[in-house]
This record gives structure tokens, C-alpha cells and sequence, in this order.
């Protein structure tokens, strides 16, 4: 039994359900289905109880199975997930929850102990600058002090490649090789927002993901994936390209209560912007950074953007969301001021005053002085235009 790929792979790949195939789907070619491949297939992945996130392949490659969700920054993965077997499932405390925006909840590892040698994983369209995170269990003081904390990361950068269609309902498969060894950041101990740069720079990771497009295994079509299906490349099948990071727990704030460390949230940022536009899909803002590669920004699954205004640094943007799917009635309307680089929704923190709370205020537009930006709003209440200065995520 073959399962096909769909055409225009997604790097937003929607959780399958739990029922779903296992086989992977592979895309056809010439007409006619790879051969050989559904015992491999079925050797690999069938026989197993479920996904290990990470696999060694010999000769410096590794293997990383991961999952996402629609309007999520980034694909992700983790080696273990308390009260879960399998990382891509949505659970209480999966691995998407370091994404998802909410500090209430969290990823909590599930290996006995403190966690040591535990670890995400996440795959980025491109290379950001730096990492936001949000440490602990941040949904109260208590629940913070009294699980375990990160302390620190080991941080492994990879190339890696997806072929279109490598992948199962519920993951996507891609081969990877580290960008030099492994390097150490550290965390606060603190439930506040946070910002760590990378160890890997920019300009070093993307000449690393140029030398990986064209080295011979790359180019050649002589990695596992391509070994696997038995392809040279001939058939036109894209390659789908990710920068992947693993977070391996090295050392924790250790909590309370529970042998549990958890990590709130976690958010690409992408440094500076040069330039922000609304994607096809108007779900979506797209982000042009100073190198000018393109990435993903701000989305909302739910609702429609506008782009209404940016900053002349291009680090702010007020959007108007409109529901996707309206309802009978008056459809209501949004506005949201956005931190680009991070894709923070700054809207309460910059109104957190407003009588009628952020709804009773229409930001339209930013001014800049002596240093700071501004954002120019309309008070509903008193009928003013007001200015109120830009708030960092990371205050």
C-alpha cells in the first residue's frame, strides 16, 4: 500500500490523528510509484511503537521527526512529554504548548528526575538572531517555584532537508547535520520574558546552510532520504530546507515539589526588520529581515489581517483582524500592535490603563522621538488622540 503526497508541501503541517498511517507518503514520479519502498518503509517505521524525535544514521547524518501545527512559528519535537508516549500528540503538556502564546501552559519532560539530558527540538524556515523564552511553569508563582526550571541549554544547530512527501500523517521527516558541536546557553531564573542569543550567528548559519544546498551528498541526491526512495533528483522533487535547533536540559533551577522542568514559551527573534507585508493567505505577516531573507511572522489563524501602519525601524506593526469565519450579526474588528521580530502581541501591555481596556482604543499609527516609538491612537472613551510609547516583550 502507497500513500501519495499531496503537491506544495507545507512547512505548517496540521497534527494528524492519532489513528492515522504511519506509512510515509511519497510523492509519484513518471507516472509510476517508487519501488521498493514499502518494505522500508515498513521496516522502519511500522515495526516501531511510534516516533523517536531524533535517530542517528551514520556518517555524520541524523534524523529528526517532527510536527506542527497551522499558523505555529516553527515545527517541533521532544524526547520525551509527561503523561504522553508520543511528543506530536496534543496533550497536556506537548511540546507545541512552548508555542502556542500562552505562558499558562507548558512543555513538561517526562523522564524521571530532573530531566538532564532531555530536549526540544524545533525546525525554522530561517535562522533567527536570538530565542524568547518564557521559563518554568509561568501560569502562577507557585506552580513556577515549585516544578523545576531551566538553568541551561546545550544548543545544537543543523542544515537539514525534507524530499516533499517524506512523512506520515501525523510527522514530517528531515535529515540533518550539526553545524559544529553543541554550545551552552544560559536561562534566567524568572517567569518574565526573556531573550537569549543564539551561539550559532546569523551570518555563520546561513553560510553553513549555503555549503550544505551545495555539498555533494545535497546536490548529488546522495543523502538518506534520497537513498531510501531511490531517487537522483531527475523527478523535479522539491526540497524542502530547515534550520533545526536541539535544546538538550543540561542544567536546572531546581523547584519545590515535582521532579518535573518545564519551559512556558519559546519564540523566534529575528532581530532586524527591514520590512513587513501581509501574506496570500492574509493569515500572516511577513517579515524581510536585514539580510533579506523572508520569514514568517505574526499569525492568527482565526482572523483576517490588515496591515494598517509599521514603525520606520520596522520593529512595530498595527494590524486589524477581522474574523476569518463571521458569524449572523455585526462582525467586530481588532486592533493589535505587534512586536515584529518576535511576533508578540503587545496590544494589553501598551494599553494596560485604557478604561475600556484594549478595545476601547484604535492605534492608526507610530511616531518616532528622541529614540522611541510611539503608537498614535483614537480614546473611543474621551474622544482624544493619544500617543503611548512601544513596549518590549521583553520589559
Amino acid at each position: 500500500m502507497y500513500l501519495t503526497a499531496q503537491s506544495g508541501h507545507s512547512f505548517f503541517r496540521t497534527t494528524g490523528a492519532r489513528e492515522a498511517s504511519r506509512l510515509p507518503r511519497f510523492p509519484r514520479a513518471g507516472g509510476s510509484f517508487f519501488s521498493g519502498i514499502v518494505l522500508t518503509a515498513l521496516s522502519l517505521l511500522v515495526a516501531t511503537p511510534g516516533y523517536a524525535v531524533e535517530e542517528p544514521l551514520g556518517d555524520g547524518w541524523t534524523r529528526f521527526a517532527l510536527t506542527g501545527r497551522a499558523y505555529a512559528p516553527a515545527e517541533w519535537g521532544a524526547s520525551s512529554v509527561l503523561e504522553s508516549d508520543e511528543f506530536w500528540e496534543i496533550s497536556r503538556y506537548d511540546p507545541g504548548k512552548t508555542l502556542d502564546g500562552d505562558p499558562g501552559t507548558a512543555w513538561v519532560e517526562g523522564a524521571p528526575g530532573p530531566g538532564i539530558g532531555e530536549s526540544i527540538v524545533l525546525a525554522f524556515p530561517g535562522y533567527p538572531e536570538a530565542l524568547g523564552f518564557i521559563n518554568g511553569y509561568a501560569a502562577n508563582r507557585n506552580l513556577f517555584l515549585r516544578n523545576h526550571r531551566v538553568r541551561e541549554f546545550n544548543v545544537t544547530v543543523y542544515t537539514a532537508l525534507n524530499v516533499d512527501g517524506f512523512a506520515t500523517e501525523v510527522v514530517t521527516y528531515y535529515d540533518a547535520r550539526p553545524v559544529g558541536p553543541a554550545r551552552t546557553i544560559r536561562l534566567a531564573d524568572r517567569m518574565d520574558p526573556q531573550r537569549v542569543v543564539l551561539p550559532v550567528d546569523p551570518v555563520a548559519a546561513r553560510r553553513a546552510m549555503e555549503e550544505f544546498r551545495a555539498s555533494p551528498a545535497v546536490s548529488g541526491w546522495d543523502f538518506p532520504q534520497a537513498r531510501t526512495m531511490g531517487v537522483d533528483g531527475d523527478a523535479g522533487m522539491p526540497l524542502n530546507f530547515r534550520y533545526i535547533l536541539r535544546l538538550e536540559i543540561a542544567q536546572v533551577y531546581r523547584g519545590s515539589t515535582w521532579e518535573d522542568t518545564c519551559v512556558a514559551e519559546i519564540w523566534p527573534d529575528w532581530g532586524e526588520i527591514t520590512e513587513v507585508s501581509v501574506s496570500e493567505s492574509m493569515r500572516r505577516l511577513v517579515l524581510t529581515t536585514a539580510d533579506g531573507e523572508h520569514v514568517p511572522g505574526y499569525a492568527d489563524f482565526e482572523f483576517v489581517l490588515t496591515l494598517l501602519d509599521q514603525s520606520t525601524d520596522g520593529e512595530w506593526a498595527i494590524v486589524i483582524k477581522e474574523p476569518a469565519y463571521p458569524g449572523s450579526g455585526r462582525v467586530h474588528s481588532e486592533y493589535a500592535v505587534i512586536h515584529t521580530p518576535t511576533g508578540q502581541d503587545m496590544t494589553a501591555a501598551i494599553f494596560p490603563d485604557s478604561a475600556s481596556g484594549s478595545s476601547g482604543v484604535l492605534p492608526f499609527m507610530f511616531e518616532e522621538e528622541a529614540g522611541t516609538t510611539y503608537v498614535v491612537y483614537d480614546d473611543l472613551e474621551s474622544g482624544e488622540t493619544l500617543r503611548a510609547p512601544c513596549v518590549s516583550p521583553y520589559r
